[in-house]
């Protein structure tokens, strides 16, 4: 592995891809190789059996040895270093061609040897080269000859000697063994290549209905899912609708309802009816009951129908917190309870819905005071920085109720459902609060978490950025901020 030097433009090198000078060895070179050892082996016993009993010189002795025993190794080294080892193989077996030719004309052109290097070069060219090679082996064994006869001359003896015929005929036997065994050996290997070639077909062809088979059952579920959002959206649109509908003609009467109940308690008290008062206040506050829950279910209407929108304002926290605790303050204490305020200083203010964090704030407290008989509820507000640098506002609402298991935590958020069934029974409520609180966090780009232990309370926190954004727009007043809210945090 070599690498191209890198010249330089200017300032800047140019890189450039490594050469790879590796030479590789085409087969052929090995098959060859295996073939002319014995070949060559074979073909050298021959001349020591035509030459044995002759008067040649020690030259032609030296080259049969060297034809017999080196030339197979020198053509292998020949092929392994040449770039183009095919190439190079022809070439070898060319100067074979041309050396039977010579050693042709040595022996005089008798028969059974001459027959048996014919066959063995035609055998060898033909098969390796085609008809190109082959007919170029012809005439470089021509050129042999020619050559040979212009030296020592051209004699013709076709007879040879019992053990040269049987060395020739055994050599053209074995050759033509040779050659056709390796023939075979490359037909078996073809047919398998296409055998393994058409299970791979096959295999690919499955693999192929397979992936259509796939894409046509995607393609129905996509359809089939498509046809039922379209049927859910449709039917949420008619939820809504109907939702909508109902809730403003329920609120109607309902708050006529209320409103003349009011009066009828201001009318009870004026004309000294003091006895009918408590059932008109029931009248009056079931009716707001009523009338709170149809509001619930609008609302969790409206957030699943994605029609829900914020209204961002700038608020001071302090003031929120002011307003919750003078709401919550009597339902907490009605059961006995201690109501704690803890509010770190300086907080600031808050960039949200103020609406729709009191409405989550009053709900938490609401459902601590109804779970707290002769405890404690406390609401905590504190400031939070993140890793990011980012301000957060936690809100938590403490109780020492009854506490909550791990199971019925786990389905505490879901829409319509409560703790238990002992729990609806006893304490009442819809199930819709917790949810649509924790939808209103999330939409505000927070969450509530509860952390509960049974027996000895339960606390919910609401964590919100201290600046949410609205992709529906973003109102523009600010809400209520006192000047000792503008101080600089300490």
């Amino acid at each position: 592995m070599t690498e191209a030097v890198q010249p330089e433009t200017g300032s800047k090198a140019i890189d450039t891809v490594p050469v790879d000078t590796r030479r590789s060895l085409h087969p052929i070179v090995l098959i060859d190789y295996r073939l002319r050892i014995p070949a060559s082996i074979v073909m050298a016993g021959i001349l020591v059996s035509i030459f044995r009993g002759q008067d040649r010189s020690s030259l032609l002795w030296y080259g049969v040895a060297a034809y017999g025993l080196v030339w197979p190794h020198v053509a292998y080294l020949h092929a392994r270093f040449r770039r183009d080892s095919k190439t190079a193989e022809h070439w070898n077996l060319q100067f074979e061609a041309f050396l039977l030719g010579v050693f042709a004309t040595l022996i005089s052109f008798q028969l059974w040897p001459v027959v048996m290097f014919v066959v063995a070069s035609h055998s060898a060219n033909l098969s390796i080269g085609g008809k190109t090679l082959a007919q170029r082996g012809v005439l470089f064994s021509l050129v042999g000859v020619i050559a040979a006869g212009m030296v020592v001359g051209f004699h013709f003896v076709p007879e040879s000697s019992l053990v040269t015929t049987a060395l020739s005929i055994f050599a053209i036997f074995g050759y033509t063994t040779m050659f056709a065994f390796q023939s075979h050996t490359e037909t078996r290997a073809v047919i398998r290549a296409k055998q393994e070639l058409m299970g791979q077909n096959a295999k690919i062809e499955e693999q192929r209905a397979e992936v259509e088979r796939a894409r046509n059952l995607a393609e129905e579920q996509r359809v089939a899912a498509e046809e039922a959002r379209a049927i859910a959206e449709s039917a949420s649109q008619a939820k809504s609708v109907f939702v909508a509908n109902m809730s403003h003609e329920l609120r109607t009467p309902l708050n006529a309802i209320i409103g003349y109940s009011e009066m009828l308690v201001e009318d009870a008290k004026d004309s000294g009816h003091e006895d009918i008062v408590p059932d008109l206040e029931k009248i009056r506050t079931s009716g707001k009951h009523l009338l709170g829950l149809i509001n619930s279910v609008l609302d969790l209407s409206k957030i699943e129908a994605g029609k829900m929108a914020l209204f961002i304002e700038v608020f001071g926290i302090e003031t929120l917190v002011d307003e919750v605790v003078v709401t919550a303050r009597q339902l907490v204490e009605n059961k006995g309870n201690q109501f704690v305020v803890n509010v770190q200083d300086y907080l600031g203010t808050l960039k949200g819905d103020v609406t729709k964090l009191k409405q989550v704030l009053l709900n938490l407290l609401s459902n601590a005071s109804k779970f707290t008989d002769k405890g404690t509820v406390t609401l905590d507000v504190r400031e939070e920085e993140a890793e990011d640098g980012s301000m957060w506002i936690l809100f938590r609402v403490i109780d020492t109720g009854i506490g909550l298991t791990p199971e019925q935590m786990s389905k505490l958020f879901q829409s319509f459902s409560q703790a238990d069934a002992s729990t609806t029974r006893k304490y009442g409520g819809t199930g819709l609060g917790l949810a649509i609180s924790r939808r209103f966090c999330q939409m505000m780009g927070g969450d509530v978490a509860v952390e509960s232990t049974p027996g000895k309370g339960s606390t919910f926190t609401v964590k919100l950025p201290a600046d949410v954004s609205n992709e529906e727009g973003e109102a523009s007043r600010i809400y209520a901020i006192p000047p000792s809210l503008l101080k600089p945090k300490q």
